[in-house]
């Protein structure tokens, strides 16, 4: 126990109480022991602190409660606000994320360590995250997909940071952070879209992405969620690209992209290259370019999504809608 690697994970609740109790005892059965777990709620007013308070205090020296009575009502603030407490009062090795109604297979941990500690032992240097796939199940953990990748129609190898910029395919609760990578990520903010979307563009033009081929935790799908899982096939992406209400939300989600990117060039770009700056900086500008020029600049730099139906329409998207 020594020597093994201390692990934070960090526990994001707001109003969760309906399912946090299961997360939490799923993360106490891992077979991987040498770890904290933070939790910082949000201003929850269902149960939810009581619950923290009843393991905080049966398991003292494993789960910590930050107890600031600091409000976000945000989870990606929520998660920020972890993440800085962790990095200033604690030395850990690594850092996962919890979501507050997910269930972690026993193995969750051991897992991603070992997929981490094979690469981070050659690559200690370097920013790594290790992220995983999904198991997505309805609220009574009934299977809905075996595979969330499978079912979103997500390649987990495009992670570079051309991808990256439209499209996030690293899901937060699944995420392993090495010392680097905690170091290198500052205050996530207010124009990042989510937590995970702004560390995976960190990490893709820092570092390196690393997917680990296997489930690792059932991924919950309720009428809470702040973000669920929706089912990509053929007839839901020709609906995608013929509705009004989807390009309308294709063009709210774009600008919303192009402002992340805005801010992670204001916080990042004094690290970048010259060809990550041209990058990130055209993929800003795209909605003020022309027609002839957006498309232009969408095959320069290859600003694809993960599969043949999602770019078609977004490249369609990006022609009409913006």
């Amino acid at each position: 126990m020594k020597n093994d690697p201390l692990i934070g994970i960090l526990l994001a609740t707001y109003n969760g109480g309906k399912y946090l109790k299961a997360q939490i005892d799923s993360i106490l059965q891992q077979t991987y022991t040498n770890w904290v777990l933070l939790i910082h709620d949000d201003g929850s007013n269902d149960g939810t602190v009581s619950i923290i308070h009843e393991y905080n205090k049966k398991y003292a020296d494993k789960i910590t409660y930050i107890d600031d009575k600091k409000q976000f009502k945000n989870a990606k603030m929520n998660f920020d606000h972890l993440l800085q407490y962790a990095k200033k009062y604690y030395n850990f090795d690594y850092i996962m994320f919890s979501d507050q109604d997910d269930v972690w297979l026993s193995t969750k941990i051991e897992k991603t360590l070992n997929k981490m500690e094979n690469f981070n032992k050659n690559n200690k240097y370097i920013p790594i995250c290790v992220y995983t796939d999904l198991i997505v199940v309805d609220k009574n953990l009934n299977i809905i997909e075996k595979s969330f990748w499978q079912y979103q129609k997500i390649n987990p190898m495009h992670n570079s940071l051309n991808r990256i910029i439209v499209q996030n395919v690293v899901t937060g609760c699944t995420i392993m952070l090495n010392q680097k990578a905690i170091e290198i990520i500052s205050n996530i903010p207010k124009q990042a879209i989510v937590h995970d979307w702004w560390i995976a563009l960190v990490i893709s033009a820092f570092g390196k992405l690393i997917p680990l081929h296997e489930t690792t935790l059932l991924y919950r799908q309720h009428g809470l969620n702040d973000v669920g899982a929706k089912k990509w096939d053929f007839y839901n992406a020709i609906i995608r690209i013929f509705s009004k209400d989807e390009l309308l939300k294709f063009r709210k989600n774009f600008i919303n992209s192009t402002i992340q990117a805005k801010a992670f060039l204001n916080e990042y770009g004094h690290f970048m290259n010259r060809k990550q700056i041209s990058l990130v900086e055209h993929y800003v500008n795209l909605i003020n370019y022309n027609m002839a020029y957006r498309l232009y600049y969408v095959f320069k730099f290859r600003y694809f999504k993960s599969n043949l139906f999602r770019n078609v329409g977004s490249i369609l998207f990006r022609l009409l809608a913006v």
